[in-house]
C-alpha cells in the first residue's frame, strides 16, 4: 500500500510540470491577445473569468470570446434596449432605441456566423463576420449624435460589445497569420 502511494505521488510530482506549462502558455496565450484589443483588461478579465479558457487553444479561446460577445450582446438586446424604449418620452428616441435593436440583432447573427466560419476553418468570414459584429454596437452608438442623448447605461453596454468584438478581432488575426490553421 505505501509503494502505490509513493508510485502515485512521484506520477503526480513528475506530471506538474506538464500540466503547469499546458497553463501558463494558455495565459500567455491570452496575454498577447488581449494585448492587441481595444480594452486589454477587459479582455483579460471576461477569457480568464470563463473556466473553459485555462485549457484552450486558440480555437478555443475564439469559441469563449464568441460565448462571451453573444450573452452579453442578447443581455442588452432582451433587458436593456427594451427597457430603456419602454421608458422613452420622445419618438425620436424610441426610434433610436428601435435602432440600436436590430443593430444589436444584426451583431448576435454576425457572432453566430463567426462561429459557423470558425468551425468550417474559414478564418476570412469568421474575420469579416467578427468586424460586421462590431458594426451593431457602434452603429447604435452613432445613432446618437444629437440630442437627445445616449443613456450611461447603452453608451456603457456599446463600449464593453466593442471591446469583447475586438477580442474576436485579435484572435482572428492570428489565427490568420498561421495561429491554428
Amino acid at each position: 500500500m505505501a509503494a502505490y502511494s509513493f508510485n502515485s505521488f512521484s506520477s503526480l510530482f513528475f506530471l506538474l510540470p506538464l500540466f503547469l506549462s499546458i497553463s501558463l502558455s494558455t495565459s500567455d496565450l491570452i496575454s498577447e491577445i488581449c494585448s492587441k484589443t481595444q480594452n486589454p483588461s477587459l479582455c483579460l478579465q471576461a477569457l480568464r473569468s470563463d473556466r473553459r479558457s485555462a485549457r484552450a487553444d486558440l480555437k478555443g479561446l475564439a469559441l469563449i470570446s464568441i460565448d462571451i460577445a453573444q450573452s452579453n450582446a442578447k443581455q442588452t438586446a432582451n433587458r436593456l434596449i427594451p427597457a430603456l424604449s419602454r421608458g422613452a418620452t420622445s419618438p425620436k428616441l424610441k426610434a433610436r432605441y428601435d435602432t440600436c435593436a436590430e443593430n444589436y440583432a444584426d451583431t448576435i447573427d454576425n457572432l453566430n456566423q463567426a462561429r459557423a466560419a470558425l468551425n468550417a476553418h474559414d478564418i476570412g468570414t469568421f474575420r469579416t463576420r467578427a468586424s460586421a459584429a462590431l458594426d451593431g454596437p457602434d452603429t447604435c452608438e452613432d445613432s446618437f449624435e444629437g440630442p437627445p442623448a445616449e443613456p450611461k447605461q447603452l453608451r456603457d453596454a456599446n463600449n464593453k460589445l466593442e471591446g469583447l468584438c475586438s477580442i474576436i478581432l485579435a484572435i482572428g488575426a492570428r489565427l490568420e497569420s498561421g495561429g491554428l490553421y
